[in-house]
Formats: C-alpha cells, structure tokens, sequence
C-alpha cells in the first residue's frame, strides 16, 4: 500500500525571476537603441522627378494595353507634371508664396477659358485660342524610352544618395557616414537643430524638408541636410529623440534621461 504523502499534489514552483532578467535587459536594450537613433539620406534636386517618371511609364503601358486618354489630354498632363517639377526643382516656394502663385494660376485659368470667347478682350481671347489650336502628342516609344533611362539615372542617385549621404541623428552626436571618403560627426551637446521646409513643392511631392544644425547661441551653421524625404513624418520622431538627452548648464556633461528612467525601474523591480 503507497503512502498517502506520496500522491498530494506538489505545490507549483514560481518561476525564477532573476532567469528572465538578462533577457528583459536586454530586450529593453535593443529597444533603447532602436529609438535613440534617427537614419536619415539627404538627396540631390533629381529626387522630384518621380512624378514624372511615373506618368511616362504609366501612359507607355496603357498604350500598349488599353488606351484609356486620348493622345492630347496625354500630352496636356505630361506637361502640366513637367511644369511642376521644373518648379519645385528650379524655385523655393514658401507658403506664402506658394499662395500667392495658386491664385494668379487659377484667375489666369479662370480668365482665358470664359474670356477667350470675348470680342471686348483681345488678349485673353487671343491666349485662349493659341493654346486651343495646339496638340501636344507625345509617342509612346519616346514615354518608354525617357522612363527607362530616366529610371536608370533615378535608380543610380538612389544607391550613391543611400551610400554616401547617410546621417545618423543619436542622442550624443550627429555623424554622417560616406563609403570610400571621410565621415564626419558632431557632439550633441550644446547644439540648435531646426527643422524647415523652404519649399511647399518639395514638401508635397516627396514630405521633404531641410535639418540645419547650428551652435549653441544659434549664431553659426553647423551642417545643413537638403532634401530629405518624409522629415514631415520623422520629424517627431527626431524630436523625441533630441528631447531624450538634457544638457547640463555648463554645457560639458550630458544626462540620459530615458536611461536613467529604465535604470531606476530595474533597480527597483529588483531590489538594486
């Protein structure tokens, strides 16, 4: 006959908390890495001809599909893409600005189409029936072939843009890293950082933007990093991060306070 002490059940052993610790360490530790850093290309002026690139490719293959616009409206819509992406690589339209064109735009618009009709007006009827009279017909061979090319030269500045244009924004410096050239950083400490956006055209085609860093007093430029794109969308993100790091009143020392914070609640989770 077996014992009765035998068949109690044995109570459930608690899991050994201090196993789990190095893991949650260092699980909180990659994800500290991961939001104390910002990766940002900076690009040249050619980055704005997507737009264009895009429309070529696109009515090349619904000519040989299906066509769906007429060869004129085509034509009308490739240059209208043309116009604004001559504008937002050849001026810096500030909002103001931006504005001010939309508005001249759309009365010119608004002038030659009801105008143009006019005998009382000879200018605009003159301008609207010189526009009428044109057929812009672009072939699809030439669409396929300048957005083949044009890719081509668009894939190049890509890869040299994500090679040798690349920052990295941490909590303690600024670095820019270049394959087969010199890279260079700045300390974090005591540093101005703005975020802009000179040009509404470049905003709203690529959420592009400028990062100008500037010393202490704001008296000298540091660096400045053009056309980087969606900083629209990052922007927070490299705010928090600049937010993370306090700056003592001698600018000397530096404070992580993230750092301290997950610290402290290891500490006390654990007895330290």
């Amino acid at each position: 006959m077996s014992d009765p002490v035998d068949n109690v059940p044995s109570a459930p052993v608690p899991p050994q908390s201090g196993a789990a610790t190095p893991r949650l360490k260092l699980q909180q530790e990659k994800r500290r890495r991961e939001r104390s850093q910002v990766v940002i290309h900076s690009y040249p002026k050619y980055l704005y001809v997507w737009p264009l690139l895009l429309i070529a490719a696109l009515f090349a293959v619904l000519d040989k599909l299906h066509p769906i616009l007429s060869p004129v409206c085509e034509g009308w819509i490739f240059l209208g893409t043309l116009i604004l992406v001559l504008m937002a690589i050849g001026f810096d339209l500030s909002r103001n600005l931006t504005i001010s064109w939309v508005i001249t735009i759309i009365g010119g618009v608004f002038c030659v189409l009801w105008l143009k009709d006019s005998k009382h007006v000879n200018l605009f009827s003159n301008i609207g029936h010189h526009l009428a009279s044109k057929k812009p017909t672009i072939d699809g061979d030439w669409q396929y072939l300048f957005a083949l090319f044009g890719g081509v030269l668009y894939l190049i500045m890509f890869i040299n843009a994500r090679i040798n244009q690349r920052w990295r924004i941490g909590r303690n410096e600024i670095e820019h890293f270049a394959m087969l050239s010199k890279d260079d950083s700045l300390g974090r400490g005591a540093k101005r950082i703005i975020t802009s956006y000179p040009d509404f055209l470049e905003l709203l085609l690529c959420g592009a933007g400028t990062i100008q860093i500037y010393s202490a007093q704001g008296g000298v430029l540091l660096r400045s990093i053009p056309n980087v794109p969606l900083l629209f969308f990052r922007s927070e993100a490299i705010s928090r991060i600049l937010e993370a790091t306090e700056v003592s009143p001698t600018g000397d020392e530096e404070v992580d306070v993230q750092e301290n914070s997950a610290n402290e609640e290891l500490g006390d989770g654990h007895g330290g």
